[in-house]
């Protein structure tokens, strides 16, 4: 992958899939497959060679389980039934009462609304403010309006997302997630830093 705002979005997508659906969805098992083949240090366009060194250690590791372990370590993960260590929503992050569809969220959804954003409903009705929507969302807006990229992630990704992503670091009982995790870490800092990088040379 190149450096630039469209290979911003890309990264961003390839992420939000991960995070978003089971590997047992076909896209997310060819992004599994595709994330495996990649050299990481050469490809990825965020994250210093060491810190991508140690996510492709991750990834070696991860080679051998199959997508049935995959898997139930997403459920175990994103999922539940049981309590999760790292819930994957926004507002559990940022809303005193830590609630799913709390006030953040919808914060969230009428701020897309405003700027014309469609809010895509799947099967699963997951809130706006999962993680891998979130992502996705993060590339729709690098290909086709950057100037809200700022305000995106200032007010609504990144108020939470770093945190979120240290602690599925922790929780993630396999290597997989915890490279994921990590590399989505990487790649958002890389991105915040263009974006401030762009809104320093507008001025």
């Amino acid at each position: 992958m190149e450096t630039g705002l469209d290979n911003a979005g890309s990264a961003a997508m390839f992420l939000g899939v991960l995070l978003m659906q089971s590997p047992q969805n076909d896209a997310v098992a060819e992004a599994i497959e595709g994330l495996f083949e990649l050299d990481l240090e050469k490809e990825w366009p965020y994250g210093s060679r060491g810190e991508l060194r140690d996510v492709a250690a991750l990834l070696e590791d991860a080679r051998a389980l199959s997508l049935r372990d995959l898997d139930r370590e997403f459920h175990h993960l994103f999922v539940g039934p049981q309590h999760l260590e790292a819930p994957p929503w926004g507002s559990v992050y940022l809303d005193a009462e830590a609630v799913v569809f709390g006030d953040s969220c919808k914060d969230l959804v009428r701020w897309m609304r405003r700027h014309g954003i469609a809010l895509h409903e799947g099967a699963s009705r997951e809130p706006a403010d999962q993680i891998g929507r979130m992502l996705v969302l993060l590339s729709w807006i690098c290909r086709n309006d950057p100037s809200l990229l700022d305000e995106y992630l200032q007010r609504h990704l990144l108020t939470w997302a770093p945190t979120y992503l240290e602690r599925l670091q922790g929780a993630a009982s396999g290597p997989f997630y915890r490279a994921v995790a990590k590399l989505a870490a990487l790649t958002l800092e890389g991105i915040n830093a263009q974006s401030i990088n762009a809104q320093r040379n507008a001025v």
